[in-house]
């Protein structure tokens, strides 16, 4: 394990890089803003992000695009819905303040672009729809239209994420500014962890039940893609919900094939019937009827198509039942203590207290999705939550786990080589 470790990725972006990078996005207009303009709007944007709203922190986003970026007649789910102000306004902290309860922060975006002489103005409002949010919190519908302008959320106080086609570029925290982080559902880990029980569903349904449409291994794979869709929309529900919570996936049989149940402590457990086998029996409805919607020969980038774009009426109802079992499941999350689910995605109990005798001194950050790259970590500078899960896995190294803090930080938290090790994930 030693040889895997090295230093931490160099120094975090600055607030001049970060202008930097927005005109070279913008400057093949004209009209664009000028960096000092640009470095501006970031300051009135972290002002904004201080203040509150009746009471609740303001949270917005906002779009540097030139009115006639957007058709004047289009709009969701398909489009862009541009709201031109007849006059444009001040943009001020306070006048973000006051339009972000206009344009919600998942449905839509405050529209700003240079003036003539009087600097960066806000000259309306565009209704983008929450298609958007699909590419982070899972989701079936994509967004079928792309947003070529750099789009700045204010998510928390003093907290911006930067964005460019719905792509993170960078984030500034409190006096810090950093690069884009990991999206954890593309690591390896989460691939081969899960790999044999894709291809254990697949082979149960077997060549009478499964389309020949595809091949089994093609199946197993679509299996991967819609399980990432539920975890990530678990996951974003509880981080939207500003509560917080765990998820722990146990493997069916611990260290030396004990039970490492024996680890966790459930205020609330479920019993072992056909009822805790739901997510299964959804997934393999899915990857059928994804099978019989595709044509002959296609392969699993051709089914990942089908199942994002078709508008079959029985794989909106599956869709439907899929993520409404994944709203029951951030629930759960919900209540003090660890939501533990096998890796098959069955219940076992909620409100769970992990014990395990002794504590973590030693876990590494992952700076890439294959953890190659690691850097040493302060346990004392984490919650109990996180301190909780590291526990569990040192002393269970087939356990995964989630931790969602009430700042909305996600971490996936592994063992490793018998390491211990976390990866920060990208967020909205």
């Amino acid at each position: 394990m030693s040889e895997m470790v090295a230093a931490a990725p160099s120094s975090p972006l600055d607030l001049a890089g970060m202008v930097s990078q927005l005109h070279q996005l913008l400057n093949d207009r004209p009209d664009c803003p000028s960096p000092e303009e640009i470095r501006r709007a970031c300051d009135v944007l972290y002002s904004s992000s201080l203040l509150k709203e009746e009471g609740r922190a303001v949270r917005a986003r906002v779009i540097l695009a030139p009115p006639d970026a957007f058709p004047i007649s289009d709009g969701p789910p398909d489009g862009v819905h541009a709201i031109r102000f007849s006059t444009t306004h001040a943009f001020s902290a306070n006048e973000i303040k006051r339009l972000s309860p206009a344009a919600s922060f998942f449905h839509s975006a405050v529209a700003v672009w240079p003036d003539r002489d009087r600097g960066i103005r806000i000259w309306g409002i565009l209704n983008t729809g929450p298609r958007w949010m699909n590419l982070v919190a899972g989701g079936r519908k994509p967004a079928s239209h792309v947003i070529q302008h750099p789009i700045i959320h204010v998510r928390d106080p003093g907290w911006l994420l930067f964005y460019h086609d719905y792509q993170l570029i960078g984030e500034w925290r409190g006096r810090e500014f950093h690069g884009p982080r990991l999206d954890v559902f593309q690591s390896r880990l989460l691939s081969e962890r899960f790999a044999h029980l894709r291809l254990h569903l697949v082979q149960e349904l077997g060549d009478r039940c499964l389309p020949p449409t595809l091949s089994q291994n093609d199946y197993a794979e679509l299996c991967h893609l819609v399980s990432l869709q539920f975890i990530k929309r678990v996951i974003n529900l509880v981080r939207t919900s500003g509560h917080g919570g765990t998820v722990v996936f146990l493997p069916s049989t611990g260290v030396d094939g004990g039970d490492p149940f024996r680890w966790v402590d459930c205020k609330y457990t479920s019993e072992s019937d056909e009822a805790g086998n739901r997510f299964p029996h959804l997934m393999k409805k899915i990857i059928r009827r994804v099978g019989q919607l595709c044509p002959e020969g296609s392969t699993v980038e051709d089914a990942w198509q089908v199942f994002r774009t078709s508008k079959d009426a029985e794989l909106d109802r599956l869709e439907e039942a899929f993520f409404e079992l994944a709203r029951f499941f951030s629930d759960l999350m919900l209540v003090d203590g660890a939501a533990v689910l096998d890796q098959a995605a069955r219940v076992l109990g909620f409100g769970g207290e992990i014990q395990v005798p002794h504590n973590v001194f030693r876990v590494f950050q992952a700076h890439d999705l294959d953890g190659t790259t690691l850097g040493d970590w302060n346990v004392q500078s984490d919650g109990t939550r996180h301190r909780a899960v590291y526990r569990l896995c040192s002393v269970e190294p087939g356990v995964i786990g989630f931790v969602i803090s009430q700042d909305s930080q996600v971490r996936m938290i592994a063992n490793v080589e018998d390491s211990v090790m976390f990866w920060m994930h990208s967020m909205v």
